[in-house]
């Protein structure tokens, strides 16, 4: 059976209120693309990013503030 750890996204509003998204199977390399993604599609809706495992927060994922060279602009 796999002992694997199972990982958490804790998606951290401007307001303080924090949204968990639990990850079945992600290795931290695609944690932190999804953080990545989150706070992009997010648009500043987030100030970050925590990765957390059952043993508490491996990494954080900041937004960078700035506008996404990747942003749609129309």
């Amino acid at each position: 059976m796999d002992t694997e750890a199972t990982m958490t996204l804790l998606s951290v509003r401007k307001d303080g209120k924090r949204e968990r998204t639990k990850l079945a199977h992600q290795t931290l390399d695609d944690a932190r693309e999804l953080a990545k993604w989150v706070l992009h599609v997010g648009n500043g809706l987030y100030t970050e990013v925590d990765i957390c495992t059952d043993n508490g927060t491996i990494e954080t994922v900041q937004n960078s503030g700035g506008a996404s060279p990747m942003a749609h602009r129309g």
